[in-house]
């Protein structure tokens, strides 16, 4: 693994069936930052035929997996909220916009991504919003992270 430029390392653990053999494998997931992005990694072993994965990608590589290593994750850490004072940063509204274009997203998802982070803010892993931190936080941007209170706080 190379070196993260964050000293952010989360680890969930699950259990599930071996592919090879059928019987228990230990499954590991953890997420850092790596670079400026997230990374995530899976590792699976069986204690019964030796059978050992590990996958190493952005999240967005992890298609079909993706569910159930960000579900382990919150269950583990629980979700970080991000949210923008729009008063104090009025004048960094299209530099906020950008950051959320230059990540892929639509006019529309870019619109709605906005809107919830000035209004009641913005939920994910603590990697995912402190990648999103930093990102506005190069534009000038004050951003305030916290960590969400229960399982019920995650909606923005």
């Amino acid at each position: 693994m190379r070196a993260v430029d964050v000293a952010m390392l989360i680890c969930g653990d699950f259990d599930g069936p071996c592919p090879s053999c059928g019987g228990a494998v230990a499954f590991h997931v953890a997420e850092a930052v790596d670079a400026g992005r997230v990374m995530w990694t899976a590792t699976s072993r069986c204690a019964g035929c030796g059978y050992v994965d590990e996958s190493r990608a952005s999240p967005a590589v992890f298609d079909d997996v993706d569910g159930i290593v960000r579900q382990t994750l919150v269950a583990r850490v629980g979700l970080t909220r991000l949210h923008v004072d729009p008063d104090k940063n009025r004048d960094l509204r299209l530099r906020s916009l950008a950051v959320f274009r230059s990540r892929g997203a639509t006019i529309t998802e870019v619109a709605d991504a906005y809107a919830a982070l000035t209004g009641h803010g913005l939920t994910g892993t603590p990697a995912e919003m402190s990648v999103l931190a930093e990102q506005l936080t190069a534009e000038g941007v004050q951003v305030a992270l916290q960590p969400c209170r229960s399982d019920h706080d995650e909606t923005a």
